[in-house]
């Protein structure tokens, strides 16, 4: 039993509705710094028949899955070996994939945008699971846009342009997308279960902070959607202000957009709102947690 749990601490579990016990993990869980676990997703160079040279675990079971994605086992070091380097597969935190699993009910784009590509993890997945036949990876910060530049060359993510707009540069624009990838700049409080230091990630002053600039991103980037087109938003950090308040705040603020049910993250469904979206925790046992919600546009707008 954690006796000395902080003003913030508690203020993010009584946020999250948690009960004691789910209080308490995840307390512990952003102490320890121990919930990141490694998952590899397969790139456009891989062969269809290639598995990865380490012993992977059992992934019968997790049903959300992306496809050409694997678990290693506890030990291994994918970034070691030689096929990394090659470009063979991009190595990510296992929530991250489980982020993009709202993506199994997006039917193929022919256009996309990641509007927060840096470093690539959401356009890696993306393309493991189907190939644009354009696709945008964005990111603003010119280091990380280099960084950027070269995941995508060095995984050989075909059709794809690297680019540094803003969104309210992409609003101007006037280029439309069947999906846009949101993985907005958020406090990151999950961090903190990987063992990363991040002071100040569970204050209300950096949570509102980023709270107002994903609203503001959104909002720049939903004139950017092709109607019938999708939004995948995703953080990964927990606090609601920055996740289920901020798509609370799109539907109501924009006409025309609605929450899209994804079965396969049913378990995960959060209970402070009524349309569907979906929280991983570190309890869950996948990684050290996030956020995703996927948002539709009405194909007529009124």
């Amino acid at each position: 039993m954690i006796s000395d749990i902080s003003k913030a601490e508690q203020r993010l579990c009584t946020r999250l509705g948690l009960n004691d016990d789910d209080a308490q993990h995840l307390i512990a869980a952003m102490r320890a710094g121990a919930s990141s676990r490694a998952a590899i997703v397969l790139s456009p160079k891989a062969p269809a028949d290639y598995v990865p040279p380490f012993a992977c675990e059992d992934t019968s079971s997790v049903s959300w899955l992306p496809p050409r994605v694997y678990i290693p086992k506890e030990g291994e070091r994918p970034t070691a070996h030689v096929d990394y380097s090659s470009g063979l597969y991009y190595s990510l935190d296992l929530s991250s994939c489980w982020e993009s699993a709202p993506l199994s009910v997006v039917p193929a784009p022919a256009t996309s945008l990641d509007m927060c590509a840096a470093p690539g993890g959401k356009s890696m997945l993306m393309a493991a699971r189907y190939l644009p036949q354009e696709h945008t990876a964005n990111e603003v910060n010119a280091a990380r846009r280099g960084i950027l530049k070269q995941n995508m060359l060095q995984c050989g993510v075909p059709n794809v342009t690297v680019t540094g707009l803003r969104p309210d540069q992409w609003a101007a624009e006037g280029k439309l997308f069947d999906l846009v990838l949101a993985d907005a700049p958020c406090s990151g409080q999950s961090l903190l279960c990987k063992g990363i230091r991040n002071p100040g990630c569970l204050g209300a002053q950096m949570v509102n902070g980023n709270a107002k600039r994903q609203k503001g991103i959104l909002l720049a980037t939903a004139p950017c959607v092709a109607p019938g087109g999708h939004i995948l938003y995703s953080t990964c950090t927990y606090d609601p202000d920055e996740n289920e308040k901020v798509m609370a705040y799109i539907l109501k603020r924009v006409p025309g957009w609605q929450a899209v049910e994804v079965p396969i993250l049913s378990p995960f469904r959060s209970s402070l709102v009524d349309f569907p979206c979906y929280r991983l925790l570190p309890r869950h046992g996948f990684g050290a947690g996030g956020f995703c919600c996927l948002l539709q546009k009405s194909l007529i707008l009124s």
